[in-house]
């Protein structure tokens, strides 16, 4: 057989390049393809994860429906972290912005929301103007905005799917099973019911994807900086994705957090920043709340439950070496990108939680539009794993932790493939030595 550039994997000099025949093809990995084709067919794809967003769904209006002001059934409590959210915006909304951050305000402006838990509250440590988006929702009952909250957060993970279709050509048409799949996805459906803002997260870094995959890095730059409700994922974020060949991202970054830090001037003081990172971000990082130490995903967080806080330096340091180098020679594709920045974010930061998981969906979907169904075996069994986290404390490992590792590992071995498939430079001597 004659060796032509068509046969080539890659070219290790201008004159000697590595070939291939077909003898060389891994016929394992063909069989679990096959396997994979037949297991995952496209109305399997379809059905499955829309039968499933129809059961949460009908779950979810049952507890709503037989909850009794906010006791849900089987005892449960009505509203999840949204509490948080709430009373702080009763607060501004009276005035008394400094409350927001105080204990005892706090405290008295949670008690009715906490009817089996006489004195219990929980902190508001995000930035002011976090609690400025949430007044308007303080015009309804806590029942009805916690409601209303719920619904605007399964509609910002439907508008970061909407988003990222156009640019993902092997999904197309797919909508609604996406959409099914990263609403039922356990971080994700836990982050919604339990009043938390992770989809708001993943439109942002849904909207920044789509907008590099437009060669709009300003735009892009935008969206990240609205992430600045979570510094601590938006920034890794915005490293990575300047470190890959987007430096112009930060301008935009730079005007939405402009944006917000009028905002949070606005209703509380100019030097708002530091007092809040001084007195509330990093004590709030640094302390290892209590009902935190069970519910955290970065290395971190999970680290200091296993009490080997040295194990999670090592690892912080191997994955940041290993994803900058990997980005910054592969230079992936907009999606890819983001799905490698995304994981890495929430494992590398000093406070994560396993909701902010839900972020892997990036990952899920870069990898399946390059890999196509043969790559969805794998992205099932990461879905599923993610569902044993409230199983954690009888594993080795928090199951969400797992999900972000692999989904981080999936990323970079995407963007490294993609890579090595480029074309070289055009030579016109034979593959074989010249």
């Amino acid at each position: 057989m004659r060796l032509t550039e068509s046969n080539c994997l890659r070219r290790i000099s201008p004159r000697i390049v590595v070939c291939r025949t077909p003898h060389a093809v891994n016929e394992t990995a063909l069989r679990v393809n096959a396997v994979a084709l037949r297991l995952f067919t496209p109305r399997r794809l379809r059905v499955y994860p829309l039968a499933m967003f129809a059961g949460a769904a009908i779950g979810v209006l049952a507890f709503l429906a037989g909850s009794d002001g906010l006791h849900g059934l089987g005892g449960g409590r009505v509203g999840g972290d949204f509490p948080a959210f709430y009373s702080a915006a009763r607060i501004v909304r009276s005035g008394d912005w400094k409350g927001m951050y105080d204990p005892a305000t706090l405290q008295r402006a949670q008690a009715e929301f906490f009817p089996d838990q006489p004195g219990g509250w929980l902190t508001f440590p995000y930035p002011p103007f976090v609690a400025a988006a949430y007044v308007p929702l303080t015009l309804f009952s806590f029942k009805t905005a916690y409601a209303l909250h719920a619904l605007i957060m399964a509609a910002c993970g439907v508008a970061a799917v909407a988003l990222l279709l156009p640019v993902l050509p092997r999904l197309r048409g797919s909508f609604l099973p996406c959409a099914a799949a990263t609403l039922t996805f356990y971080p994700m459906f836990r982050a919604v019911m339990g009043g938390q803002n992770t989809a708001l997260s993943l439109l942002c870094a849904a909207g920044a994807a789509a907008a590099l995959a437009s060669k709009k890095d300003v735009v892009a730059g935008l969206w990240l900086g609205a992430w600045m409700f979570k510094p601590q994922l938006a920034l890794p974020v915005m490293a990575v994705v300047a470190i890959a060949g987007h430096p112009n991202v930060v301008i935009g970054a730079a005007i939405s957090a402009a944006t917000l830090y009028f905002v949070g001037a606005a209703i509380t003081e100019p030097s708002w920043p530091i007092w809040w990172l001084r007195d509330i971000a990093f004590p709030y990082a640094a302390a290892g709340l209590a009902p935190d130490i069970h519910s955290g995903a970065s290395f971190t967080e999970v680290s200091r439950e296993l009490g080997m806080p040295a194990l999670g330096w090592i690892a912080i340091g191997v994955v940041v070496v290993v994803t900058l180098r990997t980005v910054w020679r592969a230079k992936p594709d907009p999606v890819v990108l983001v799905g490698i920045a995304s994981p890495f974010a929430v494992l590398v930061t000093p406070h994560a939680l396993f909701y902010d998981a839900g972020l892997a969906m990036m990952t899920f979907a870069a990898a399946a539009t390059v890999s196509g169904r043969t790559i969805a075996p794998l992205l099932f069994a990461l879905w599923a794993i993610a569902a044993l986290e409230p199983m954690r404390m009888h594993l080795p490992m928090p199951p969400t932790t797992v999900v972000l590792l692999g989904s981080l590992l999936l990323s970079i071995w995407v963007a490294r493939r993609a890579a090595d498939r480029r074309p070289p430079l055009v030579d016109p001597t034979s593959c074989a030595l010249a």
